[in-house]
């Protein structure tokens, strides 16, 4: 008789603004003995429906021959996903992460060889479904700066919305480096970057924005859409979070 194997109890996905922290994320859960952790961005639901079968049949192989409780996969571009994923996979959860809009675009730019513009357009669409997805429940709002202000409380928070015990250890995460993404893999600087910074302590990369960010793009965040958004996730008086947002819903 063949033994079918166990499936995880729990599905995270961790999507949201691309250069939030998502992969420091990842990596610091994957350290924890019930998580299994996918060590790449999988783009599943941005395939192609056959492509995305693969890519789960995949994932889920992998994730149900670790015996963990919990699996977590990471791709920030899965926000515009959320309602596929949900329908594909019952009872999927999802971390929204954020941090502030002008850091975002201050990375993005960089990455994008100084189109700003197209770093803002994205910050724009990628905090518009993360709203989104909030609002429609079953997540969990992780900002970038609440967890450098406080990495135990942060996980903490996201343990207890997972369903695992938090175990401080998993803080540590830099003491065991790993390869994060495929090994063998030609690397853009950009990809190459990420990848060193798996494997450092948590660093505060908070406030880059003053010194890299153009003025012409930085006053886009002081009006209109861009200052809802701001608002909305806490970034227009000081650091609190908007009324009516739970972190854990």
């Amino acid at each position: 008789m063949v033994r079918l194997l166990p499936k995880p109890k729990v599905s995270i996905f961790i999507c949201g603004c691309g250069h939030t922290g998502s992969t420091l994320l990842a990596r610091i859960l994957a350290s924890h003995p019930e998580i299994f952790s996918i060590r790449r961005e999988t783009s599943a639901f941005v395939s192609n429906k056959g492509a995305r079968w693969t890519k789960l049949s995949v994932v889920l192989l992998q994730a149900a021959i670790s015996r963990r409780s919990v699996w977590v996969e990471k791709t920030p571009n899965h926000i515009h996903y959320t309602r596929q994923i949900a329908e594909t996979i019952p009872g999927a959860r999802f971390i929204v992460v954020t941090r502030d809009g002008r850091d975002i675009v201050t990375s993005l730019g960089q990455r994008y060889e100084g189109d700003f513009d197209k770093a803002f357009q994205r910050w724009m669409a990628d905090s518009k479904a993360s709203m989104a997805r909030i609002e429609n429940g079953e997540s969990i709002l992780w900002r970038y700066e609440d967890f450098i202000e406080s990495p135990a409380l942060s996980i903490e928070r996201l343990c207890r919305f997972i369903g695992v015990t938090f175990d401080p250890g998993i803080l540590n995460y830099h003491h065991q480096p790993v390869v994060w993404g495929r090994e063998k893999a030609v690397r853009t600087p950009h990809s190459a970057r990420r990848h060193a910074q798996v494997n450092q302590p948590i660093t505060d990369y908070r406030g880059g924005w003053r010194s890299g960010l153009p003025a012409n793009v930085a006053c886009r965040f002081d009006a209109g859409e861009a200052r809802e958004i701001m608002d909305y996730f806490g970034y227009a008086q000081g650091e609190r979070l908007p009324e009516g947002i739970d972190l854990q819903s």
